[in-house]
């Protein structure tokens, strides 16, 4: 594997803000002070606002992506990520590629790419989730580190299949994957090793797909749809 920990440092080289005290993945992470990555592939699942992707873009950052995402190698531009100084990835001696793929930046990636874009000559002639499955078909192979921060947004209930058999081949073949993400689908991903942040900042790691919170919620779903429906708009008529 590419990366095998991610740990806040014993000296950082800059206090984070102080917001980032409030957030659940950051509470575990320095609960923990590390943590080890044991599985080809690592699926980070939990409710909006526990800080998946903060998570996951803090490991981008130590890794040298682009903080808006990217192929590997790409100039880092951007945002500043409040893990930058305070935590970083420990390396295994792989040479590093792969890519960040961040579902809220892609239509910017995909116009960095212009007519040169894997594949195809411009992504943006295609939709989102067109775009999305054509760089994961192209750009990923065996010998890549791919960091995945919601790919599912755009993406149709069979696309998500597809995509969970993409992962699953370049894992396969070599790769490390890495997904945060609120789909059953992709947490169904065969070998995953699935992470669960709390609101509250518990952990839980290693989780079977049916104990997860989005599979537990889908199923409830599909198992009485209208009842959820209109338990759901009775309370926010309430």
């Amino acid at each position: 594997m590419f990366l095998r920990r991610y740990l806040l440092l014993d000296a950082p080289t800059k206090a984070p803000p102080p917001w980032i005290a409030t957030v659940p993945a950051f509470r575990v992470l320095k609960q923990h002070r590390a943590l080890d990555f044991r599985a080809p592939v690592t699926i980070l699942t939990g409710e909006n606002g526990v800080g998946k992707s903060t998570l996951l873009e803090g490991i981008a950052i130590s890794c040298h992506f682009n903080e808006r995402g990217g192929p590997f190698g790409a100039q880092a531009a951007g945002r500043s990520n409040p893990l930058r100084d305070i935590a970083d990835v420990v390396r295994s001696n792989r040479p590093m590629d792969g890519y960040f793929l961040r579902a809220e930046s892609h239509f910017n990636v995909a116009s960095d790419y212009g007519d040169s874009a894997p594949g195809v000559s411009n992504l943006h002639h295609m939709s989102h989730g067109e775009s999305v499955m054509q760089v994961v078909q192209h750009a990923f192979h065996g010998n890549g580190l791919y960091l995945l921060d919601e790919p599912e947004s755009g993406l149709s209930m069979i696309r998500q299949m597809a995509l969970l058999a993409e992962l699953h081949a370049v894992a396969q073949a070599g790769a490390q994957v890495i997904v945060a993400t609120h789909s059953p689908v992709l947490l169904a991903l065969p070998g995953a090793e699935i992470w669960e942040f709390g609101v509250d900042a518990t952990f839980r790691r290693g989780v079977p797909v049916e104990a997860t919170v989005p599979f537990r919620a889908l199923r409830d779903f599909l198992d009485d749809p209208h009842g959820i429906a209109d338990y759901m708009v009775g309370i926010t008529d309430d």
